[in-house]
């Protein structure tokens, strides 16, 4: 009798070609910084070569290229520092992904331009929403001058995974700086390690019930201006997540999963000190409705930073989404979003913000 797994593989095709569009239509209803409605959009043409076709069974070579479009939605109308819609960003035609992985025995090494967010603090519940939190935490997508290797500027990097039945560990070593200084639209190819180092570990346990948890540590080897408008110098940049999430509750073929999250920075060079988001969704094959929160707090340094910018700061941002998604065709999903912002910006001048939107995804794949 031949092994399922090893005919699935036998199976796969030596490339797999992918695309992907996903698009914003969102619109400040009241509220923020001030009404107004914008368009954005994130596509992505993928590329996926099976480690046969040049002789190493079990490797992969995947190529991702990206093209970004609409305005900073955030910045402009709503004022957030979370920011509502994972697809914004400058716009921009880059390669965004281009890597090699290799088993070595247990260990998978991943080597080349990768996004953090695909291996590490990874929320599979909170994917399901617009807002950036609940993809990769505040506190984390922070850090750095370019963001810590994650959409929309990817940073080289080398990383190790280990996995067995119930257990996950990854290391990794990323650039400090992902993308230019000069030109935010460029995706720059360096050594990892050549501007500093991010380097990240975590660790993941598997839980019945589709459930697991991750706990996770970073730190910049380079140290950063501190936020303080009364000091000076530089210090350091690290910090850490723990993540929990699972199957809640089960109908037939649709189930409830929930997840919560918590993450901490050093508050000396980062705005946000401390994190607490979360939520659930119930999904089956075609529906998916979610509620979840996000709560992004300054730590003292940066309120003194807000305060001196902006007159007066508020100690945390929170924002609450209630999203749906609906697959009208297998390959096109549309989702009614609705998200409140309470304390945009930490700004206590500006009122809380109410945004609607429409998202519109479209998938396609040879697989």
């Amino acid at each position: 009798m031949s092994c399922p797994a090893a005919a699935a593989e036998e199976e796969r095709a030596p490339v797999e070609l992918g695309a992907t569009y996903v698009t914003d239509v969102l619109s400040v209803a009241d509220g923020g910084i001030r009404s107004g409605t914008a368009w954005l959009g994130r596509a992505d043409v993928t590329a996926s070569i099976d480690g046969r076709v040049f002789g190493i069974d079990g490797a992969e070579l995947f190529f991702d290229v990206m093209r970004v479009n609409g305005p900073d939605f955030s910045g402009r109308f709503v004022g957030d520092a979370q920011t509502v819609s994972n697809v914004q960003a400058d716009s921009a035609l880059r390669p965004y992904e281009a890597w090699i992985s290799v088993p070595i025995g247990r260990l998978t090494a991943k080597v080349g331009l990768i996004d953090l967010n695909t291996e590490f603090d990874v929320q599979r519940v909170g994917r399901a929403f617009l807002n950036s939190s609940f993809g990769i935490g505040p506190d984390f997508s922070q850090t750095g001058v370019n963001g810590p290797s994650i959409f929309p500027a990817p940073a080289t990097a080398a990383l190790l995974r280990y996995e067995d039945a119930d257990w996950v560990a990854r290391l990794g070593v990323f650039d400090a700086v992902a993308g230019s200084l000069r030109n935010p639209r460029r995706t720059v190819f360096r050594l990892p390690g050549q501007r500093g180092a991010l380097l990240v570990g975590e660790v993941e346990r598997k839980l019945p019930g589709e459930g697991e948890v991750q706990l996770g540590l970073w730190h910049y080897t380079t140290r950063f201006d501190v936020l303080d408008p009364a000091a000076t110098g530089k210090a350091k940049s690290q910090g850490g997540y723990a993540l929990v999430e699972g199957k809640l509750a089960a109908r037939g073929s649709a189930a409830l999963h929930g997840w919560a999250r918590i993450g901490v920075a050093s508050d000396k060079t980062n705005p946000i000190g401390l994190y607490l988001g979360g939520g659930a969704a119930w999904r089956d094959e075609k529906h998916e409705i979610g509620l979840a929160v996000a709560h992004a707090q300054l730590g003292d340094p940066g309120r003194l930073a807000t305060l001196a910018a902006e007159g007066g700061a508020d100690r945390a941002e929170t924002t609450i989404e209630l999203t749906y998604a609906r697959k009208v065709l297998p390959w096109v999903t549309v989702q009614p979003d609705l998200q409140y912002v309470i304390n945009p910006g930490w700004v206590p001048s500006r009122d809380d913000a109410l945004v609607v939107g429409m998202r519109f995804s479209f998938a396609f794949s040879t697989k």
